[in-house]
């Protein structure tokens, strides 16, 4: 029997341990499941949350629940990594492994950024709740949403809240008095992920009467002024700021030379996610993405969870066909009323991170789109917990 260690029990890390239960015997295998917050999130409904279309209870669920004859859950934040002794040390012990998963997503360091304490934004469950009973309060004034790195979870996020908003106001009969704007590190909206995408999302910001401020990345907030000011010293006058944190690796790969890559994430062997020092450490999800040079999303994580997976089985087995990355990316993104689709795929970018992003096709925008998230939604938690909740 091996022992499987998975640091992170979501997108990617969850997945993992989904598919290893179904994949392998359970005289094969025991997978332990390291997870610091000890629940299993619907990380892109943080957006509905702090808007009051889902509470606490639809997005996030007790990870206790993935509990199985193969897979042991437990509460518990990885400090270190000694891979030559593959030994996982967390706050409440030490856990052996044969084999490594890690899959803890990436830091969320509001410290790094002076004054964000004092501003809002939804990128953990805590701060998504309080933005949505900040947000009740407003009814007129100058919302900004802006970022203070390019390297965050969900590229979309901060024009899809912007879209949800103007709806979420619109809706209330308070738009008129609302004004809202998306500064941005690029110069057109989406621009990244090419013309056939940011085109139509630059002429429907337009409809919807948002500003766009291009090449704006936030420095500090000073709250005193209400002012967000950025790393040229321009500056932005707000009522209700919602700014992106700066996302980091987790302090246990960041100290790490056997854990990170060149760049100081996650280091992780595009064809199967091992790690490049050591065979028995794989690394997917969030983690290794600006690695890969690929933006933070959940498609990514789901799709390296299962060629990780694959492997693993073949590491214990001997007998499996490992199953080849998918480099094709679909989202489901919100528009307000509607929601849109887009379709790219990455396989000359991950050969070479230097290269732009590709363009992505627009495949479709109305009112059907909108319920492609929640499906995936169901989906997501479905697959993870195998039926269990």
């Amino acid at each position: 029997m091996k022992n499987v260690v998975i640091v992170g029990g979501n997108a990617g890390g969850g997945l993992v341990a989904s598919r290893l239960e179904r994949l392998l015997k359970e005289e094969d295998v025991n997978i332990t499941v390291l997870d610091k917050n000890g629940t299993v999130d619907f990380m892109p409904s943080y957006t509905y949350l702090a808007l009051g279309a889902r509470t606490k209870d639809q997005v996030s669920k007790d990870f206790s629940k993935i509990a199985s004859k193969k897979i042991k859950p437990i509460k518990a934040e990885v400090t270190d990594v000694n891979a030559a002794e593959r030994k996982v040390k967390t706050n409440i012990g030490e856990f052996n492994y044969d084999i490594l998963v890690l899959s803890p997503g990436a830091a969320i360091n509001e410290a790094a950024t002076p004054g964000l304490n004092n501003v809002e934004h939804f990128w953990t469950l805590d701060r998504a709740m309080r933005m949505k009973q900040n947000l009740g309060k407003l009814k007129k004034g100058k919302i900004v949403i802006s970022t203070a790195s390019m390297i965050y979870r969900c590229p979309p996020a901060p024009w899809e809240m912007s879209m949800l908003l103007h709806e979420y106001f619109l809706n209330k009969g308070l738009r008129n008095d609302i004004e809202i704007t998306v500064a941005h590190p690029v110069g057109k909206p989406f621009e990244m992920f090419g013309p056939s995408i940011s085109d139509p999302l630059t002429q429907w910001l337009n409809e919807m009467n948002i500003n766009y401020q291009p090449k704006f990345t936030v420095a500090k907030v000073d709250p005193d002024k209400k002012e967000i000011v950025s790393t040229n010293n321009e500056t932005l006058k707000y009522d209700m700021a919602i700014v992106t944190p700066v996302h980091e690796p987790p302090e246990f790969v960041k100290k790490n030379d056997d854990l990170k890559s060149k760049v100081g994430w996650g280091s992780s062997r595009l064809r199967d996610f091992k790690n490049e020092k050591y065979d028995d450490i794989y690394a997917i999800g969030d983690l290794i993405e600006p690695t890969l040079g690929l933006g933070m999303a959940g498609v990514f994580a789901h799709f390296q969870a299962d060629t990780a997976a694959s492997f693993i089985v073949d590491d214990i087995t001997g007998s499996n066909l490992p199953l080849p990355y998918n480099s094709v990316a679909i989202c489901a993104m919100e528009g307000g009323s509607y929601g849109w689709f887009a379709y790219c795929d990455f396989k000359d970018k991950l050969k070479n991170p230097t290269i732009p992003f590709p363009d992505c096709t627009l495949t479709g925008r109305g009112r059907i789109y909108k319920l492609m998230h929640a499906v995936y939604e169901r989906y997501y938690f479905a697959t993870i917990f195998r039926g269990r909740i």
